[in-house]
């Protein structure tokens, strides 16, 4: 038993050492290549490109209604096969959507986040959309087989891509449409390698396709859409309303400063809790709900050494985030490390907490906890800026405040997770009793 035990936490850690080396050479090339980039765009089409993103990444949250995280845990592999239809088909019929509705009113929702510059560009937003959300469809597979190698060797294709758009399209003068088309071709980079697996598998997937089964999965799996969907938007939007907010209040410049902030001081988010929470998913999903008490285990030495480590970083940037930033960057760019040193405790939280997400709103199949409480955190943000722009109060001062409305939602939401964890504990306990 304890031979099994070992090896089960070798192997969590030897996947979770794999996606974090492989998201390790993404990042470092990036933060390699800033430098040069920040001196080739100034901070408003910097500015332009964070609003794109911001816009991307909000659409794409529920663009597959969420169906993706049902792959990993389909009870086999005839399931899966057509729960990644049925997200692929969501998608679709979204970016659709999208597109119809760009056609609309597409100039008039863009001239109100004071970005006019993005309507020549708005329809490149359906497609980033689409190859974000495809790229996390294919993802989910081959977290279900456990291929953290190709997922690997993906982020480092993404890196790579998307850095030598920004550089070589900057070195063109394309403007911000050349940091646009870096970030799809970013995105799209690593889709046929995580395609391949089931392009080989072919014959056996088309056979296992039929609309009967697609419903019946859509049916089965319907929390997802209703409760994880919207929870993992209302979270995604509570994470990204600082950019809509100082868009429209005080203008692409501003956005483009706290964009880079925001960037630099994830990438420990990036580097390592986003890999850890795809491996810890995994995981708990091969657990199950059954076991609880080995969730929670799993889960607090989790916490407690993303914090260790964590705790560096944010140190370093709230002590020198302005004197970085100016060196690395350049002049233009001081008071984006002003913003850090604020950012850098929102990071911390979320490097700590973001991974035991996957708890309640994937394995335990509990997504309303997570809707709730990134509800009122959204609330409560948006309440931030609204107090702000009424208020005149500065750009920092805004970033502030939103810091520690934040932090105190992350705090509420471990300890939302410990207290459904307990209460699954005490039911196994009282299930076992009984029998």
């Amino acid at each position: 038993m304890k031979s099994i035990k070992r090896l089960q936490k070798n192997r969590f850690v030897k996947n979770i050492a794999m996606l974090t080396s492989g998201t390790a050479f993404a990042q470092i090339l990036t933060i390699a290549l800033t430098p040069i980039v920040t001196r080739i765009y100034p901070p408003e089409e910097y500015g332009v490109l964070s609003i794109y993103v911001t816009i991307v990444t909000l659409i794409s949250i529920g663009a597959a209604l969420d169906y993706q995280l049902a792959i990993p845990i389909a009870k086999n592999e005839e399931n899966a096969y057509n729960i990644i239809v049925l997200a692929c088909s969501v998608l679709l019929i979204v970016s659709i959507v999208i597109v119809i509705l760009l056609l609309i009113g597409g100039e008039w929702f863009l001239n109100i986040l004071n970005s006019p510059t993005l309507v020549d560009y708005m329809y490149l937003i359906p497609l980033g959309i689409f190859f974000v959300t495809l790229y996390k469809i294919l993802m989910a597979w081959s977290q279900r087989v456990k291929d953290f190698k190709s997922i690997t060797k993906t982020k480092i294709t993404q890196s790579i891509f998307s850095n030598i758009g920004r550089i070589g399209f900057g070195f063109m003068n394309l403007g911000p449409v050349g940091l646009l088309l870096s970030h799809i071709i970013g995105q799209s980079g690593g889709i046929s390698r995580l395609s391949k697996p089931l392009i080989i598998r072919r014959k056996e997937f088309s056979k296992s396709i039929s609309f009967s089964k697609i419903m019946y999965m859509a049916r089965r799996y319907i929390r997802f859409p209703l409760y994880s969907a919207p929870s993992n938007y209302v979270y995604t939007a509570g994470n990204q309303a600082p950019i809509i907010a100082l868009a429209a209040i005080f203008g692409p410049s501003v956005v483009g400063l706290f964009g880079l902030a925001k960037s630099m001081v994830s990438l420990p988010v990036s580097l390592i809790s986003n890999s850890v929470s795809q491996v810890f998913y995994s995981e708990i999903a091969s657990i199950g709900k059954g076991n609880p008490k080995k969730i929670k285990e799993l889960t607090l030495k989790l916490a407690s050494k993303l914090a260790i480590i964590g705790l560096i970083p944010l140190i370093v940037l709230i002590s020198l985030g302005p004197f970085l930033f100016t060196i690395a960057f350049g002049e233009d760019w001081h008071d984006a490390g002003v913003f850090a040193r604020m950012l850098a405790i929102v990071a911390f939280a979320e490097f700590v907490i973001f991974p035991l997400g996957k708890v309640t709103g994937g394995v335990l199949e509990k997504p309303y906890i997570g809707l709730s409480i990134n509800s009122i955190r959204l609330i409560s943000v948006v309440l931030a800026f609204i107090l702000a722009y009424q208020f005149g109060f500065s750009a920092n001062l805004t970033v502030l405040i939103y810091t520690i409305v934040v932090v105190i939602s992350y705090v509420v939401t471990f300890i939302s997770i410990q207290v459904v964890l307990n209460n699954e504990i005490k039911k196994m306990e009282i299930k076992f009793i009984k029998n």
